[in-house]
């Protein structure tokens, strides 16, 4: 008798035992599905940011002051860039001063912000050598916005370029292959001036440069 009621508490106990352990391998299965949800919804909620920046009316001597003229130009532009998010601009950084660099320019920049087709929940943010520029130009649409940076404002504010922005503008590949000796540079990467753009939306940030360098 004695024997048979330890068989049945065994029998119990490892019933019970083979119950929990289903139900821990049910529940973390769960937990598991519960997770990814949560990070593919997190992927899903990140919305892709692009950054031009142009010459105003796409001359870097331009003295343009009608207000018509230049919003008609912003219009077309705009329509340009919503056809083609891949479209050459300033940032591209490959004009025809030395390492890419602008030459001599004189003008008006006007920075265009490109978020994903999502319906967005606010305006871009951007920074200029760390410092907030507040002033928004132009709304084409609401997944795009313009800002003008006036040519007295930012002649000033140009800065040196140091190691940290050097290693921003330009690729890791490319920056190694000066180091091994691969390829030398006409001028040093730190000739000419910069201004730094810090561009924000939600959680995303890119950085991009405005390169500048003057001479005969």
């Amino acid at each position: 008798m004695l024997t048979l009621i330890k068989e049945m508490k065994l029998v119990i106990v490892f019933f019970l035992t083979f119950i929990v352990l289903i139900s821990c391998k049910k529940t973390g299965k769960e937990n598991s599905t519960i997770e990814k949800e949560i990070v593919d919804s997190e992927k899903k909620s990140v919305e892709k940011i692009n950054s031009y920046c142009f010459y105003k009316l796409d001359d870097k001597y331009s003295t343009e002051k009608d207000s018509l003229i230049i919003i008609n130009w912003l219009k077309k532009k705009s329509q340009i860039i919503l056809e083609n998010d891949s479209i050459q601009n300033i940032f591209y950084r490959n004009a025809g001063g030395p390492n890419g660099a602008e030459w001599n320019p004189a003008t008006d920049l006007f920075i265009a912000v490109l978020t994903s087709k999502n319906i967005p929940t606010g305006t871009p943010k951007i920074y200029i050598n760390k410092k907030l520029h507040k002033y928004e130009f132009y709304n084409h649409s609401p997944n795009l916005t313009w800002y003008k940076v006036k040519y007295n404002i930012w002649k000033h504010n140009v800065k040196a370029i140091d190691s940290i922005d050097m290693k921003k503008m330009f690729s890791t590949q490319f920056l190694n292959s000066i180091k091994n000796g691969e390829f030398k540079p006409i001028v040093p990467l730190e000739y000419g001036k910069i201004l730094r753009f810090d561009i924000s939306y939600k959680k995303n940030r890119i950085t991009k440069f405005f390169h500048a360098t003057y001479g005969e």
